[in-house]
């Protein structure tokens, strides 16, 4: 028996050393792929040395004595750390996954190739002026020379996968930026499910339910502003199961910003701030950096993939971003002969354009598939996903085309290149010309201590001012007749107000245009005016905490309706009397403590069941409630409304009131709640709410999501707070999206500027700066960064110098 035992416990041990053999080895391979932040490499295509800066987060500051030569480092430096982040997007966008992920991707790749992103992203790139496809071409040599020169520093993720990126080309940028529109994109599910409503339920029973806009909700330009110069005042299953594969995750895909002038700020100079809300993810979707040459003197974040600042500030201006939401897709129903080569438009028979791609795919045959295009776009009856949602339905008989406005030509390379070194409105002005797709709001601020607004978007010309279903495409009567001129767009300058803000909100009143129809409710624009108007100057501190803030303007309108619905109401037993004591004392704020934000969002998810899901149906109903922004409206809107045809149930002989459905609503909340926590005071908001950023890899095994996957972590807010927590109404209740780095710049201090990102710089989770920001982030922390040239230099930073080959 002892010997049995000295046997059994050697090999135990044995185990166990090479479990730390194994994790030794591991250990020291990863840190092999970390990137090089000090020392000295000879590179090609490099016309002088470029100076690499790096402080403790991995925040790089290049100098450079060419604009060409910093947009070659920028390349580098991105392929340095998130070079697996840039080759999946491409692949992506070019309907390349199956090469390397196999027949699970064939529908994703078929969606990106039907809308030819590649082939459109290479034809603009060619009409590109010299000095543009320069800066291309520098990145890329960039990137090309990290991928070339450094495979032994390639993440894991190649090796897992088995296979090494291919060179990076020029148009792979614009590739990249036509893949950021499409995930701000809305029109692609909007316009299909509401004519799915209509199809199933009739006009006057879907007429309810469509999202309208509070006319009396704050617009971005105010209605009262008289300074205002020259503003005209006269495929959803394969799309949602790709957003969540590759990570774009969420629907409240907008933003917050805001600027305030001289007069509103304690230092006396404009202040300005941002928090893009875009999916999580890890690692994140911006990269921090300060670049250095004779001609850019610039710094904020970029998108790995794209040379260039995206939202930051030079020595001039600063400028910020939130989502117009502007409807910018339209999709018409063809009619095709019986070869379906040719469909009808105005009588006549046209010769649809056709041909045969064939898709790669990893240890299995090539699909060859047809695409098919008309005089609009693509024809994308066989990837939308209707198809699949509504198998037995006869709209699988129905041809779709699309026209989209990033499809058309456009140079957003171009307009980031001027806005760059802009050093004023009107060269801002100037840049924006070219800025099309994904429409924005930019939000400015100058030295001289203006502050400005312009949509910067193209907005489709139309016959009907309200293109909210899919259109008739028999005839030109509902094809778009151009785009609104830029100078018709709409802007402000130096408001009387002293502030402008935006947050996915209505643009303007009484525009001649259609813009969209599908804004965010007022909730969040509401509590950034309030906290605006609350005091008559702001600091940087301040800004800080209005970003931090849990308080739901929506929340307040909608428990007064609960109240209300249990007033002079028996109650059923002391938990429910205990709950309805609670809703009447909250502040509305969404404190993870807190057991009433748990209350009120599982309340309001069966609410959501409640009033739709009996005459939807379980597909239109979760395609219904899939953009968050529609029912947030929609139900305010009902419960406002007494009378609704919605407030009843099919299965029952009787017609439930209003106030019946909400307390049906409040039981079930109180049921679930219980069933999971138990009694209330374990109820907290935490337990319900976290946020956990995830890596490509997540889901594949508990081990690999412990290792790559940052969180989980408990969180406060929801989709209706100005720290935006959504969580999605189909997978209720994890944080999906949310604030994707926040920046605030103060002119007072032209030097500094503060910032912070969810996870960190790095893509490699061996990297300390993987996961370095998060808890700041959590904590509503911030870098206050130095960009001051003696401070960097004269700083104890890593410093990696890039000598040309030929030097």
């Amino acid at each position: 028996m002892n010997n049995w035992i000295k046997v059994t416990f050697g090999v135990f041990i044995t185990i166990i050393i090479l479990i730390i053999v194994f994790i030794v080895g591991a250990v020291y391979m990863l840190n092999e792929t970390l990137p090089e932040y000090s020392g000295q490499k000879s590179v090609q295509n490099l016309n002088s040395e470029v100076s690499i800066y790096r402080d403790n987060s991995a925040i790089p500051y290049v100098y450079a004595k060419s604009k060409n030569d910093l947009y070659f480092a920028l390349g580098y430096l991105h392929a340095q750390e998130r070079l697996f982040q840039m080759d999946l997007s491409r692949r992506a966008g070019e309907g390349k996954l199956c090469e390397i992920l196999g027949n699970e991707a064939i529908s994703f790749d078929k969606m990106f190739r039907t809308f030819e992103f590649a082939k459109i992203s290479k034809m603009h790139y060619e009409d590109f002026d010299e000095e543009i496809k320069a800066i291309l071409i520098s990145y890329s040599n960039g990137v090309n020379e990290f991928i070339k020169n450094e495979q032994n520093k390639y993440s894991i993720e190649f090796d897992v996968l088995g296979y090494k990126p291919e060179l990076w080309k020029p148009y792979h940028s614009v590739l990249i930026a036509k893949l950021m529109a499409w995930e701000l994109n809305i029109s692609w599910w909007s316009d299909i499910a509401l004519s799915h409503i209509i199809q199933k339920l009739g006009i006057e029973k879907a007429n309810e339910i469509l999202p309208t806009f509070d006319e009396n909700g704050p617009t971005i330009i105010p209605e009262n502003l008289t300074n205002i110069s020259n503003v005209p005042l006269d495929l959803v299953e394969v799309d949602r199961n790709f957003r969540k594969y590759i990570g774009f995750v969420g629907t409240h895909i907008g933003s917050n910003n805001w600027v305030v002038n001289g007069e509103r700020s304690e230092s006396g100079k404009p202040i300005i701030a941002n928090d893009p809300h875009l999916s999580f993810s890890a690692p994140g979707k911006w990269y921090i950096t300060i670049l250095r040459s004779p001609e850019i003197n610039v710094e904020g974040v970029t998108l790995p993939g794209i040379p260039g600042i995206v939202i930051g500030k030079n020595q001039n201006i600063s400028w910020v971003l939130t989502n117009v939401m502007a409807d910018d897709a339209d999709f018409y129903i063809e009619k095709l002969d019986s070869s379906k080569t040719k469909y009808l438009f105005n009588s006549e028979w046209q010769n649809l354009t056709i041909y045969e791609d064939t898709i790669k795919v990893k240890d299995s045959s090539d699909v060859i598939f047809q695409i098919k295009k008309n005089h609009r776009g693509p024809i994308i009856s066989d990837i939308h996903p209707y198809r699949k949602m509504y198998p037995n339905n006869q709209q699988n008989n129905v041809d779709i085309s699309m026209r989209w406005t990033a499809l058309e030509s456009s140079n957003e390379m171009k307009a980031y290149s001027k806005i760059n070194s802009a050093k004023n409105w009107d060269e801002f002005r100037e840049g924006l010309k070219d800025f099309e797709a994904p429409g924005q709001n930019f939000v400015f601020a100058d030295i001289d201590g203006n502050i400005g607004y312009t949509a910067g978007v193209k907005f489709p010309l139309r016959k009907n001012n309200s293109p909210t279903f899919i259109n008739d495409g028999t005839t030109d009567e509902n094809d778009w007749l151009g785009f609104v001129p830029f100078s018709e767009n709409p802007k402000l300058l130096n408001p009387a107000n002293g502030f402008i803000a935006s947050a996915n909100n209505k643009t303007i009143k009484n525009y001649p245009y259609h813009i969209s129809n599908i804004w965010e409710p007022n909730s969040r624009i509401n509590r950034i005016t309030e906290l605006l108007e609350i005091k008559q100057k702001h600091n940087v501190e301040d800004f800080k905490k209005y970003q931090m803030d849990f308080y739901s303007d929506y929340a307040k309108e909608i428990v007064p309706q609960i109240l209300n619905a249990f007033q002079n109401h028996a109650f059923e037993n002391d938990k429910l009397k205990e709950v309805i004591s609670l809703l009447r004392k909250w502040d509305y704020n969404f404190i993870p403590e807190s057991q009433v934000p748990a209350i009120y969002a599982v309340f309001y998810q069966n609410l959501l069941k409640n009033i739709f899901l009996d005459e939807m149906g379980e597909s239109i109903f979760n395609e219904y409630i899939f953009i968050a922004n529609i029912p947030y409206r929609v139900v305010k809107k009902l419960l406002e409304d007494n009378s609704s045809t919605w407030f009843d149930y099919k299965s029952t002989k009787r017609i439930e009131t209003k106030n019946e459905i909400i307390r049906k609503s409040m039981w079930d909340a109180i049921k679930y709640l219980s069933e999971e926590f138990g009694e209330i005071e374990e109820w907290q908001w935490k337990k319900l709410h976290t946020v956990t950023f995830k890596h490509f890899f997540h889901g594949q095994s508990k081990i690999l999501d412990f290792i790559l996957d940052i969180g989980p972590y408990k969180i406060g807010g929801d989709g209706t707070t100005v720290f935006n927590t959504e969580y999605s109404f189909n997978e209720p209740y994890d944080n999906k999206l949310g604030p994707s780095m926040r920046y605030i710049f103060d002119f007072a201090e032209p030097n500094y500027f503060q910032i912070i990102l969810p996870t960190g710089q790095s893509g490699n989770f061996f990297s300390d700066n993987y996961d370095d920001m998060t808890k700041m982030w959590l904590n509503g922390e911030m870098l206050k960064i130095n960009t001051e040239e003696s401070f960097v230099k004269n700083s104890n930073f890593e410093l990696l110098r890039l000598v040309p080959t030929n030097n």
